[in-house]
């Protein structure tokens, strides 16, 4: 009998025996999941009128992970089913008080730590805890970024390099991302554009009437036009040009909007091309009317939004957010130069920007905390008039602590936003020379007078850095 269950002991620490030395990976996220949803409850009390909002957990080396959307699921799945009076998912538009929980992976070769913090209505960290688990084949393969775009704060517009050739002979790129597409609407005439080496370039359109539109690609690329309604994975349509002739769409389409996509059938393919799309009728601006902070439209995170400025009619939106957070406001296109401003309770301006993002866009990175946030788009002459797009997108910002230490910062083409957490009160001086350095304390986002030593208490701060694109600049926050 000894001997039988000494065997099977070895059998078991064998390779190939009944055990295996990679770590279960479900069985490592039930346990994780476990832990992190004890110290929720410990907590947060289950009280009514409350909402917590589960976020997905980010990965420090890069943004958006399979796991951290798989670790945020779970947790809201048991969170979910503890909670009886508490609410666990998207927040109501008004009258709940919002608690949002969130986190981060820290992978190593034998393990995988998460780190997780419950933040308050205010922003304010309520409490914090570790999880460990064991690094496997499985949960290795699931460090890998979601289908879709990652608005993690390091690259809002997509893939490659902002300062790259492809960006210098095309004046519309990046344009990957949704919010970001080159729009169409009849009136801009034949686009050059330059299609670089395993590049998609995106386009959207209107379609008010059911009317026949047309969308010619004039290139000797090998090349596809793929078409999508928006919203939809699958396209609808597929054509090429395998004889090098022009790519040629022409039907009638339902109303709505569309997304096209151009590109190459070999990625090393890259060349330039000419777009022309005409419709039946222009595109209306279903937002109107929106001249005035009572008329403000909602506009959520992850969403963007087709517009038409008018000469001295601005446009208001009202910045919807479920979890107090950091976010970015930003405009897109070339018809009209436009500006934007931040407003608290739809009176006093918290910030503005005018030409932050590429072109004539404006790009404001802001702190949503309590209160009522409104937002006015205005056109600045001699593009004062024309359609453009409004995006509003969740914001990670790289987490600073003062040090006598310079930091190197390189411009792209938007502003460079950091959130500096101080830990004492004492007296601090920002400098950077070169770039516009504005400095928001959270959550009420209050202006601060950057340019002069200030004493600063105990909390985060919103460090936004603007300057010419492809410049770099050395930053020092210290002590004095």
């Amino acid at each position: 009998m000894i001997l039988a269950v000494l065997l099977g002991a070895l059998l078991l620490l064998m390779p190939g025996g009944l055990a295996r030395a990679d770590a279960d990976a479900p069985a490592e996220i039930d346990r994780a999941v476990r832990e992190l949803s004890a110290f929720v409850r410990r907590t947060l009390p289950d009280r009514e009128g409350d909402t917590l909002v589960v976020l997905p957990f980010l990965s420090d080396r890069g943004g958006r992970v399979l796991l951290g959307e798989r670790l945020a699921g779970e947790l809201e799945l048991a969170l979910s089913q503890a909670y009886r009076r508490a609410r666990v998912g998207t927040a109501p538009a008004g009258g709940s008080r919002t608690f949002t929980l969130m986190g981060e992976l820290e992978p190593y070769a034998s393990r995988l730590r998460v780190l997780c913090r419950l933040l308050g209505p205010d922003g304010a960290q309520l409490g914090a805890a570790r999880a460990e688990m064991r690094m496997s084949a499985e949960l290795s393969a699931l460090l890998v970024p979601p289908a879709g775009p990652d608005y993690s704060g390091q690259g809002l517009h997509g893939l490659g390099p902002e300062d790259s050739l492809a960006q210098d002979l095309d004046p519309l790129e990046p344009d990957d991302a949704p919010g970001a597409e080159a729009y169409l609407d009849g009136t801009e005439g034949p686009l050059e554009r330059y299609l670089s080496s395993g590049d998609i370039d995106r386009f959207r359109f209107y379609v008010a009437l059911p009317e026949p539109v047309r969308l010619e690609i004039r290139t000797a690329l090998d090349a596809q036009l793929v078409l999508y309604r928006e919203g939809e994975r699958v396209p609808f349509e597929v054509r090429g040009n395998p004889s090098g002739a022009a790519i040629l769409f022409e039907a009638s389409l339902a109303p709505g909007y569309y997304i096209a996509e151009l590109l190459a059938f070999s990625p090393e393919v890259e060349g330039p091309y000419t777009a022309v799309f005409s419709a039946a009728v222009p595109s209306p601006d279903p937002f109107e009317p929106d001249d005035s902070p009572a008329e403000a439209r909602p506009i959520a995170p992850g969403t963007s939004q087709e517009r038409t400025l008018a000469a001295g009619n601005p446009d208001w939106v009202e910045l919807v957010s479920a979890p107090p957070g950091f976010y970015v406001l930003f405009t897109a296109g070339l018809a009209v130069d436009t500006g934007l401003a931040l407003f608290r309770d739809g009176r006093q301006q918290a910030s503005a920007d005018e030409d932050g993002g590429p072109q004539s866009n404006a790009f404001l990175g802001l702190f949503l905390g309590p209160g009522r946030w409104l937002a006015r788009v205005e056109g600045r002459p001699p593009l004062a008039e024309g359609r453009y797009t409004l995006s509003f997108q969740a914001l990670s910002p790289e987490l600073i602590l003062p040090r006598r230490a310079a930091r190197q910062i390189s411009f792209g083409d938007r502003p460079v936003f950091l959130q500096l957490r101080i830990l004492s009160t004492a007296r601090f001086r920002i400098r950077c020379p070169g770039a516009g350095v504005e400095l928001y304390a959270l959550p009420v986002m209050r202006s601060l007078p950057a340019e002069t030593a200030l004493e600063l208490t105990a909390g985060d701060y919103l460090l936004a850095l603007k300057g010419p694109e492809g410049q770099a600049v050395s930053l020092t926050v210290t002590e004095e």
